[in-house]
């Protein structure tokens, strides 16, 4: 988006009050929490609790000057400081300012609409077109009036296609949705009982629905439900049916179950075969998978790299989660809904749980509550999965048990209930579906029943990665590319898992110090480019087999990396470099003496292509290094004026890191590193909108009581005239807890409360005075959470946050949190 503000104005129609004419609106914000991005655009939506128009004079004093309103309190106050829409209804008009943005573009777009299933085919399509396309899509589950208004605002000139879900609950919302998202390819998933309280009947709902596809040119959808009967006649010259049950359909498509986790899926159109592989069998993944394929057939996507890469397709992390149960049994917790469809769902994974007997603890469900055809449909569903117990909570299934036939069920008024007559030896084994409304707040129950893991853990929060790349990116200049440095085991928190979320989010290139660390992250399926910072004479060819791109930084490494180049032309017709320039930080790099002779080898090797040229600065947090900053800035481009006049074309050029980046925008050129600042620290006052990824546990091994003046572990340190309550912790200085922290030096949390480090850490393990608290055996100890803590420790330890992250052995198990 980029536009002034007074073409937004006209957009939506508003009433203008401006105070920065000419400003231009680069994105569209609705959470006042959200970073500050440069020529961002607040709407002020007044919510049942919240108005966010309270929120104005804070977003103005963090920099916002752009306002969406319908209300204008604020406006008489900040009139010359602040540019106001005043409008009546602030979600129309982000709905006309969609509406007017989408018809700017000519880029194909893909719709998606259903009861279930939208978010996972949108979020496979993103990784089967990768590399295809550039695709923009709906956020998370952006797919309600306002959250297709926000998505439908990223479409940028850069993308090649956009991939959108629309969604409604009641009916009369679908026009306005089919306004702003415009689909030529529609997709319809299914019709299932999803938000069937709001209307008469489901083939209400199904026409409602299919108002999505009013313009499309051609519609995804399967002949073999029964609702494939209520579509009207108008829309059956548009359709790209298919079937998996023989019936008459455009493409016709044979599921093989090859495995406990493996499908393959045959589509035959007209003379075409197109067959993939899939790593499920349950029915919702598979129509899932042919959903997406058929959505690339008519794309003309179906090259063979594309075609296999359905079987890494893995589950989208929605809110279904298998995790290990007590009594060794397994939970599926899809504990936030409940209606027919996603239960018929979540019985398909159930039943996908092996040879375990299957159990479900099931609430009332949300929608049609009190129609006996519903549950006894429930009862089909529970016996087709072959569940031999099942436990109902509330007062619906209760009435209705009767039609529960063959099954041996219990009920209970609400999960306390249950839980205080149950004998946890009956669990033992048992494959357990939770399934509830969220009224009935399963959640604790949920938490009883799932097994303590008694291990070492870092967990990673992605979600706080993706909050501080999108803080970088509201500080960058539009067009500035991110190279992100993911070497070091991406300082700590694991190099692939973090390489491929920051693929997911369209970062431009990533770093990683040795060859192999970028071998194996193409081995793994990352397809970004890689800039290898620490390359070898040894690792070339892997380098250039595997597409790799390496820093050159001397003569003698540049005529090295052209000679192993030479015998391997027949694999590249251009291969990409990125040359370091020593400005004065002294570690590597050319130097103004060498720019003759490099030039002369690139000129005289035109298959080889300068993709960037930069620069380390090496105090760039540093205010009262600015000067010396400056003078390294201006001696790099001094040196590449001299050797982009004598390759005759422009590279790329970068010098800042990430708190460089901050700190010198005007530097920012074509590209900026970014490092220790994604995973939360920068050295300067920006940190504080800025959150660490990582969060380091263990658990206590076991506690004991020890008397006055006896010691505690090696060297008989740890001695005390009182006695202790002392507890064994299972983390060692092999696990990345410094052995410098020993005789209470640092405190482990037990549920918030501080417990020192008693004696000397040793390798596996670490005792800590539990005297003045509750902790028994088996319970989570927090080593440390989040920027404050890793800062204190850095400091305790007169090192930096790099050194606390990366130490963090790579035997410890690494935990993604992801919504």
């Amino acid at each position: 988006m980029n536009y002034t503000i007074e073409t937004i104005a006209d957009f939506c129609g508003g009433e203008r009050s401006i105070a920065i004419p000419g400003t231009m609106v680069r994105g569209i914000m609705i959470d006042s929490r959200e970073p500050v991005r440069l020529g961002g655009l607040f709407v002020a939506i007044k919510g049942a609790k919240v108005d966010a128009h309270d929120f104005i004079p804070g977003l103005i004093e963090k920099g916002v000057r752009n306002f969406l309103v319908s209300d204008d309190q604020w406006n008489e106050q900040y009139k010359d400081t602040a540019n106001f829409i005043l409008v009546k209804d602030v979600i129309s008009a982000l709905q006309s300012i969609a509406i007017e943005h989408r018809d700017n573009f000519r880029t194909r777009v893909v719709g998606i609409t259903g009861s279930n299933g939208k978010t996972i085919v949108k979020e496979w399509l993103n990784i089967l077109l990768e590399g295809k396309h550039q695709v923009c899509r709906s956020p998370k589950s952006f797919n309600s009036q306002i959250g297709v208004a926000l998505s439908v605002c990223k479409l940028e000139l850069k993308h090649t296609l956009a991939v959108f879900e629309a969604g409604i609950s009641q009916p009369n919302e679908m026009r306005a949705l089919e306004q702003m998202v415009k689909p030529d390819i529609g997709v319809f998933t299914n019709l299932g009982d999803a938000h069937a309280a709001h209307f008469e009947s489901d083939k209400q709902k199904l026409l409602e629905k299919i108002q999505l596809f009013d313009h499309a040119e051609q519609v995804v959808c399967s002949v073999d439900h029964r609702w494939f009967d209520w579509l009207p006649a108008g829309l059956s010259e548009k359709l790209f049916s298919w079937s998996a049950k023989g019936n008459r359909a455009v493409v016709q498509f044979k599921v093989e179950t090859l495995g406990e986790n493996l499908s393959r899926i045959t589509a035959l159109k007209d003379d075409e075969e197109f067959v993939v592989r899939i790593s499920f069998t349950d029915r919702a993944s598979v129509e899932n998978a042919i959903n997406c394929l058929c959505t690339l057939i008519l794309l003309g996507v179906t090259d063979e790299e594309t075609l296999e890469r359905f079987e890494a397709l893995s589950p989208v992390a929605m809110r279904m989660e298998v995790k290990q149960g007590i009594e060794g049994s397994i939970l599926i917790d899809d504990s936030y809904n409940s209606d027919l469809e996603s239960l018929r769902a979540a019985l398909e994974h159930l039943r996908a749980q092996g040879n375990r007997e299957k159990m479900v603890i099931l609430t009332d469900l949300g929608d049609k509550s009190g129609s006996k055809d519903l549950y006894a449909r429930v009862g089909v569903l529970l016996k087709e999965a072959e569940v031999a117990n099942l436990v109902t909570i509330g007062p619906e299934t209760e009435r209705f048990a009767s039609c529960f036939v063959d099954l041996s069920v219990s009920h209970f008024s609400d999960a306390n209930e249950y839980w205080k007559q149950l004998d946890t030896g009956s669990l033992k084994n048992k494959s357990i579906l939770i399934k509830g409304a969220r009224k009935f707040k399963l959640e604790q129950l949920v938490k009883r029943l799932q097994a303590q893991q008694h291990e070492t853990t870092l967990e990673i929060d992605l979600q706080k990665l993706g909050h501080n790349l999108n803080f970088f990116r509201s500080k960058l200049s539009a067009g500035v590319k991110t190279m992100v440095m993911v070497k070091a085991f991406g300082y700590g928190s694991g190099g692939f898992e973090i390489a491929s979320y920051l693929q997911s989010q369209k970062t431009d290139y990533l770093a990683v110090a040795y060859a192999d660390e970028g071998v194996e992250l193409r081995k793994k399926g990352i397809y970004l480019p890689i800039l290898v910072m620490s390359p070898t004479k040894s690792t070339f060819d892997a380098i250039i087999r595997n597409n790799l791109e390496p820093e050159i930084y001397s003569v003698r490494s540049l005529k090295e990396f052209i000679e192993s180049a030479v015998s391997m032309r027949h694999l590249f017709e251009e291969i990409n470099i990125h040359l370091k320039i020593d400005s004065g930080m002294h570690r590597l790099g050319f130097e103004r003496a060498d720019i003759a002779e490099i030039s002369w080898l690139l000129r005289n090797n035109r298959f080889i292509k300068v993709a960037s040229v930069f620069t380390h600065l090496s105090s760039a947090e540093d205010h009262l290094e600015d000067h010396f900053s400056r003078q390294q800035v201006e001696q790099f481009l001094e040196m590449v004026a001299e050797i982009e006049s004598a390759i005759g074309y422009k590279p790329d050029r970068h010098v800042l890191n990430s708190s460089g980046a901050l700190r010198f925008p005007e530097y920012q050129f074509e590209m900026v590193r970014l490092g220790i600042g994604l995973y939360g620290f920068v050295g300067t006052d920006q940190n504080k909108y800025l959150s660490a990824l990582g969060t380091l546990k263990s658990y206590i091994v076991q506690i004991r009581d020890v008397a006055q003046n006896e010691s505690v572990g090696y060297s008989r340190k740890g001695k005390h005239h009182v006695s202790r309550r002392i507890a064994t912790v299972a983390i060692g200085y092999a696990d990345g807890l410094d052995r410098r922290l020993s005789g209470g030096r640092w405190s482990l949390k037990w549920e918030k409360q501080d417990c020192p480090i008693v004696g000397n850490v040793c390798m596996d393990m670490c005792m800590i005075d539990v005297t003045n608290t509750n902790a028994m055996e088996g319970d989570e100890i927090v080593v440390f959470d989040g920027a404050r803590d890793i800062e204190r420790m850095a400091a305790m330890l007169e090192t930096i946050p790099y050194e606390i992250l990366t130490k963090v052995s790579q035997r410890v198990r690494r935990v993604y949190l992801q919504e």
